[in-house]
């Protein structure tokens, strides 16, 4: 049951669902500061509350994953996202806001986020379902970009009514999710648990990798300006900062490719070389994006590391279910995933001087570099890290 498509489509928009607090950020910032007049800090603590609780909700769900049915708790976290976000349509308190996001994150989100890592984990074919999931994320937020908030004057409820909208259309595929019993978790929580060094292992190379992106990624808009329009005025420099939007969302348009590469190879060729390769490829592309160059070299240079990021993310995904001996470590992803890209512009901050954001740059070649290593060193542990039965 866990490998039916049904199944995988289900696990699809829950996994969706779980990203709104990644990929609606921001949006909902740029609403709440133009729209409700609320100060910008306000509006980033309002969406790092909600991301909080998305990163939470999988440590949650760790002690209830075991007993309740899946269906029931998919059932209710979707109906705390759409509540949630119809309630935060008519809400203009930042506290009263920042709450509810929270609690939309925790009982929600990330409840939903966790049940989809745990129902695609479940299946055989990890690394092309955990490759679709990726490429669904991906292309929610290039519809987020291009379409929120829709009608484009409708405020905060342009944003959320959306949200709310696709969490209904996953609740109507609730009854595809698999029971624990039918997903193996059970069963596997009753067999003698393996060792769980190579889970952690996984784990910590995912962290690294998820540090390194976040940190290039939430300062990528400055960088872009700063490589396209080195020593611009603000005039000059407003107009570069427009110019490299269109570059991301152009980026990220064409980055679905990486998911789609990925579910396509499968487990074809094993983890070591693809993962290897796309980290190798992703160190390259942040150390270039330094100097000076055209929009059109930008561009294509953010392209390239974005493809080949969302090459890696199925796999690594893959890589912690194929090692998880407890059923439990694989819920803790979300929670890496979302840490990774705030430490990640934490640890920037550190080395930031001369009002130049090359600390972006170097802050994410070096944990690329050395999830990159970590990989290598562990993968001869790990299942399935080489070709694939009979390639």
């Amino acid at each position: 049951m866990a490998d039916r498509p049904t199944t995988v489509v289900a696990a699809l928009l829950l996994g969706c669902c779980g990203v709104f607090a990644i990929m609606g950020q921001p949006i909902l910032v740029e609403v709440l500061v133009t729209r409700l007049g609320m100060q910008a800090g306000d509006a980033f603590s309002i969406t790092a509350l909600e991301a909080l609780g998305t990163a939470l909700g999988p440590v949650l769900a760790l002690s209830w994953m075991q007993r309740l049915p899946w269906r029931l708790a998919a059932v209710s976290a979707l109906l705390v996202i759409i509540g949630g976000n119809i309630l935060s349509a008519f809400e203009a308190s930042a506290t009263t806001l920042g709450v509810l996001r929270f609690l939309i994150g925790l009982l929600g989100e990330g409840t939903a986020f966790a049940l989809a890592v745990a129902i695609v984990g479940n299946t055989r074919q990890k690394d092309r379902n955990f490759a679709f999931l990726v490429a669904a994320q991906v292309l929610l937020g290039v519809l987020f970009f291009r379409f929120l908030p829709m009608p484009q004057d409708a405020g905060v409820a342009g944003v959320t009514l959306p949200m709310a909208g696709l969490a209904v259309l996953a609740l109507l595929a609730a009854a595809w999710i698999p029971q624990p019993a039918a997903s193996g978790q059970q069963a596997a929580a009753a067999q003698p648990a393996g060792p769980v060094a190579p889970a952690l292992a996984a784990l910590a190379v995912m962290l690294l990798w998820c540090t390194g992106l976040g940190a290039i990624w939430a300062s990528i808009k400055l960088v872009g300006v700063e490589v396209t329009c080195p020593g611009c005025d603000a005039t000059a420099s407003a107009a570069a900062a427009v110019d490299v939007g269109k570059a991301l969302a152009l980026s990220t348009g064409i980055a679905v490719i990486g998911a789609l590469a990925a579910a396509a190879m499968a487990d074809r060729f094993g983890r070591l070389l693809p993962v290897s390769l796309a980290l190798a490829v992703q160190l390259v592309m942040v150390l270039l994006l330094r100097g000076e160059m055209p929009w059109l070299q930008f561009a294509m240079t953010v392209a390239t590391f974005q493809t080949f990021w969302n090459m890696t993310g199925p796999y690594l995904m893959g890589n912690v279910a194929a090692n998880d001996t407890t059923g439990k470590f694989s819920l803790l992803i979300p929670t890496i995933q979302i840490g990774g890209f705030f430490l990640g512009p934490t640890l920037t901050r550190f080395f930031l001087a001369g009002g130049s954001y090359a600390a972006a740059n170097y802050v994410a070649a070096v944990c690329i570099a050395a999830a990159l290593l970590l990989f290598i060193a562990t993968a001869g542990r790990s299942r399935n890290a080489g070709p694939g039965p009979g390639h």
